[in-house]
């Protein structure tokens, strides 16, 4: 396809202050989800901020003042901070106003979307929502959900380096719920499915990630991957979320059951953009801004944005084409067909090519439902990569594969489609 680190969970008591959202650990139910070192570890915090807000007597712009308070004016989104500037954002406002109506319409409980310019790192859209708690904090940033199947796609780069290819093929029983030692053994007498690889990303098999991984990879080298993608590590952005929480354990099974998705990794939906944006772009995770122009109180228009360090290797080219071209089985016969298919098994999206990855994941008191998906279009030339959280109740309201997809439709083709159905029970 041509185209253009925390070590354990105690740093997750950084970010408990949203753990009364989303609930804490229970089994796991995960139907649909079941290197290179890190080079840099990310922006300068300035970067990226006009030149002029420094030199002058003016303050910084604080970014987590204005974006809650854009506006959209004519074709751009605004934000006015208290000094007078006037802030254009990098965002949509079609895609802000869109998402927006998708998450108060279907009254999602919790919810939040990032969308990336791959090529650029311009954030297009950045909508947090929630309609069981409106006060919210925002969800965008929150590092506190699981990463649940998502996670695959890191494990995926790891076991394409280390010699597995996307024909790869291996027998399984079993695991699509929950993994113990046994889905761990090969044992002929029970294994009479067998998939590939390539099938297994896209279908979310569990079983088949753990044997993999058992088999060719370890912790060191898993960790080493993992933080290369951004966990455990300062994200490249001034208004960056704390860093995602991972711990890759030693124990053989609970590291199976990490490599496939079972815990002990989380992510904000901006890393889960950023994640996908990697994938788009051959392995190189760009800067996200979200700043396009400042005009001063004097109506002069502020120096140019500085653009920070170019975007930082994490995969070589051949191994993020890999798993980008696996990546397009979830939405062709994979977790995803249902959302970008019809009835008829026409595409929703007719002529573009997806590449994506779902996942999902539950946790109990209360009860969550973490529903993911990321991942990029048009697969063959990217412009623009999605991470996208819906988290449900006992009632489902929507997936957030259907949220994709809609804001794919907006973005790509610039029209609404079909609604989705809603008030599911699990």
């Amino acid at each position: 396809m041509a185209r253009r680190s925390a070590r354990s969970m105690g740093v997750c008591a950084t970010v408990l202050a949203l753990t009364w959202i989303f609930g804490t650990r229970s089994s796991a139910d995960e139907r649909d989800a079941g290197v290179k070192d890190a080079g840099a570890k990310g922006a300068a915090a300035d970067a990226g901020r006009p030149s002029s807000a420094r030199s002058s007597s003016l303050p910084p712009i604080d970014l987590r003042g204005i974006l809650p308070l854009g506006r959209r004016e004519g074709g751009s989104w605004v934000a006015h901070d208290a000094s007078g500037r006037r802030i254009e954002l990098t965002l949509s406002p079609n895609l802000q106003e869109r998402t927006r109506r998708l998450f108060q319409d279907y009254q999602v409980p919790y919810a939040a979307l990032v969308a990336i310019e791959p090529a650029t790192g311009r954030i297009l859209a950045y909508v947090s929502h929630s309609s069981a708690h409106p006060n919210t904090e925002d969800l965008a940033r929150d590092v506190t959900p699981p990463a649940a199947s998502v996670f695959k796609l890191i494990t995926s780069s790891a076991l394409i380096d280390a010699g597995v290819t996307p024909d790869t093929r291996v027998c399984y029983s079993g695991g699509s719920s929950r993994l113990t030692a046994v889905h761990l053994q090969d044992n002929p007498r029970r294994e009479h499915t067998c998939a590939t690889l390539d099938d297994a990303l896209g279908k979310s098999l569990n079983a088949v990630f753990a044997k993999l991984a058992d088999k060719h990879l370890n912790a060191a080298t898993l960790l080493r991957y993992a933080n290369s993608f951004g966990f455990g590590q300062a994200l490249p952005f001034e208004f960056a979320p704390p860093p995602s929480p991972i711990e890759i354990p030693g124990e053989r099974l609970e590291f199976a059951r990490t490599a496939a998705g079972f815990w002990h990794a989380f992510m904000s939906p901006l890393h889960a953009a950023l994640i996908a944006a990697t994938f788009a772009n051959d392995g190189s995770m760009p800067r996200p801004r979200l700043v396009e122009r400042v005009i001063l109180p004097d109506g002069k228009l502020a120096p140019a944005l500085s653009t920070g360090p170019a975007p930082r290797a994490v995969l070589s080219p051949k191994t993020a084409q890999a798993v980008s071209k696996m990546m397009l089985r979830t939405v062709k016969d994979g977790t995803s067909r249902t959302a970008f298919m019809d009835g008829r098994g026409r595409a929703q999206l007719p002529g573009i090519a997806v590449a994506g990855k779902t996942g999902s994941l539950s946790a109990s008191d209360p009860y969550r439902a973490y529903s993911w998906w990321v991942g990029f279009a048009p697969a063959e030339a990217p412009r623009i990569a999605l991470g996208v959280l819906i988290v449900n109740g006992p009632v489902w309201r929507i997936k957030s594969s259907f949220v994709a997809r809609e804001i794919l439709r907006e973005y790509l083709l610039g029209k609404p489609g079909e609604p989705a159905q809603v008030a599911r029970k699990r």
